[in-house]
Formats: C-alpha cells, sequence, structure tokens
C-alpha cells in the first residue's frame, strides 16, 4: 500500500493506521511512504483534506518530508505539491532539458505561488577542466 492506497482509505473512514504505509529503508532514519495504486483521479486526492491532514501529522514525527512528484511538463500533480510544500527544488536533465522549457517551469511554478529554493542539475558529465570553466554559483540577487 502506498499514498494513493492511504488517501482514498482515509476518505472512506476506514480504520486504518498510517503506520502500516511507512516503509523503513536501510538508511537509518529514513522512511518512506510509496506511490501505491493509480487512482482514477490522482489530481483530486493531492488537493484532498486527507492529503492536507496527512501532511500535518507526518510534521509531527519527521523533521524533513520530501515528496518527490512528476514531471511537471506532464501532469500537474507536481504543480499542486508545490503548493502543499514549503519550497520546491526542480531537478533538471543536463543536455535533455530546454532552457525554455526550464523557464515555462519556473513560471509555472511562480504562477501557482510555490517558493524554489534551487535546482539540481543531473547527468552532467564533468571532467576536473570543464567543470571549472563552465559551470558556477550564483547568488539569488545576481539576475
Amino acid at each position: 500500500p502506498g499514498l494513493s492506497n492511504y488517501l482514498l482509505d482515509v476518505s472512506e473512514e476506514t480504520q486504518i493506521k498510517l503506520e502500516e504505509y511507512i516503509q523503513e529503508t536501510k538508511i537509518e532514519g529514513l522512511n518512506v511512504i510509496s506511490e501505491g495504486n493509480i487512482p482514477p483521479n490522482p489530481s483530486e486526492l493531492l488537493v484532498s483534506e486527507a492529503m492536507i491532514n496527512l501532511l500535518e501529522k507526518l510534521k509531527e514525527i519527521y523533521d524533513i518530508i520530501i515528496l518527490d512528484g512528476p514531471p511537471t511538463q506532464l501532469v500537474t500533480d507536481s504543480l499542486i505539491l508545490t503548493r502543499l510544500v514549503d519550497s520546491t527544488v526542480i531537478v533538471s536533465a543536463s543536455n535533455e532539458t530546454k532552457k525554455d522549457n526550464l523557464h515555462k517551469i519556473i513560471d509555472r511554478i511562480h504562477n501557482v505561488e510555490g517558493k524554489i529554493s534551487g535546482i539540481v542539475l543531473n547527468k552532467v558529465v564533468v571532467s576536473a577542466k570543464e567543470y571549472k570553466s563552465k559551470y558556477y554559483y550564483r547568488e539569488e540577487n545576481e539576475k
């Protein structure tokens, strides 16, 4: 069972325990709730009162909660999640994600009043020489 199962079970007011949906990992202190079965209405579940209540319960148990969403260009679920969290980290693939698409994603997140704390660039081919010449850190106020 996963997130979708939990949200459906809670909305049906069955006697369920959150602990049944939380899975321990090999990493101490890291637990996960898998996605669960694909429901007919995933976006509706994410904006449900059950989801809000779940996040509140998880905040009582955990110091940090990370929600992993699907690509924002494919479905609206990730945009919905940006409204439920304190901050969003965008993960972008080097040499795959076009700059225009990345700008559109950033605009969409800002349009739903989501906050972006950063972008992770993955799939980067790194050699010491290329890294020094092509990549740099930028402060937020340097636009």
